[in-house]
């Protein structure tokens, strides 16, 4: 798959970044001597996590170089890494708060995973995380239709677009024996946005790249085209016009023995 493109992920950054603000105000912590950003993208999130624990040393983490580059160019207080979250992170030291927001989908087994990045959480430390419910999203419906079509089809046998979701209860089963609390919920945004086009935009740099990297690219406009044709009448426009994108988010705050 393609490097990310930093500039289109932020052109809606205060949407994005509304998610990490509703995460961080219900952490509750003083004062995290060290804070990991894992997915960091080009450090939105990481800054909400500066401003709200000023004094803490925070790292933010990223697989992407021009993520990574972006984020460096924008904060020299922050400590940025280009690295796998996945991967083994023991060679960073452990985390007062390993913070993940809108990363995790990205990442296989989350079963394996959890235990796994608990490792790096120190004892009374937190995990947080911000995972999308995309499949559960009628933009996922109309991404997956349009990629059965006649047209598309034949690039798409075997296809596996990367993201990996799952059911709260795996969190809560994977979790449960590493903590003294854990705090689960889920929070529907309806983003206002101008028009339907709107939505292809935002999602061409998360959901919709791996389909669009899949494609020869003198299909990839009449793919979006066709996307949008469903999204169309997935999302009712509003009388003036513009359109609820609604975005459904699962969250948990998970405190470390």
């Amino acid at each position: 798959m393609s490097d990310w493109n930093p500039e289109l992920y932020l052109k809606f950054e205060q949407e994005r970044t509304q998610p990490v603000r509703d995460l961080v105000a219900r952490i509750p912590m003083p004062s995290p001597a060290r804070i990991i950003d894992l997915g960091c993208g080009p450090g939105n999130s990481t800054a909400v996590l500066r401003e709200r624990w000023p004094g803490s040393h925070v790292v933010g983490l990223d697989s992407s170089p021009a993520m990574i580059e972006k984020a460096r160019n924008a904060r020299s207080d922050i400590e940025w890494v280009q690295g796998d979250a996945a991967a083994d992170l023991s060679h960073l030291g452990a985390f007062d708060l390993v913070f993940a927001n809108a990363s995790l989908q990205w990442l296989p087994d989350h079963r394996q995973l959890m235990p796994q990045l608990m490792r790096s959480v120190t004892s009374g430390g937190i995990l947080a995380a911000q995972i999308p419910k995309f499949e559960e999203m009628p933009m996922a419906a109309a991404i997956r239709e349009t990629s059965n079509l006649p047209p598309y089809s034949r690039f798409f046998a075997g296809f596996d677009p990367g993201v990996h979701l799952f059911e709260e209860a795996v969190y809560y089963e994977a979790l449960r024996d590493l903590t003294r609390a854990l705090d689960l919920w889920v929070t529907h945004y309806y983003h206002v946005l101008k028009d339907h086009p709107a939505i292809i935009d935002w999602m061409s740099s998360t959901g919709l790249r791996p389909f669009l990297d899949r494609l020869p690219e003198d299909c990839r406009q009449s793919f979006s085209a066709e996307v949008l044709e469903r999204v169309k009448r997935a999302y009712p426009a509003q009388s003036d016009g513009k359109v609820f994108f609604i975005f459904k988010r699962f969250f948990f705050i998970a405190h470390k023995l």
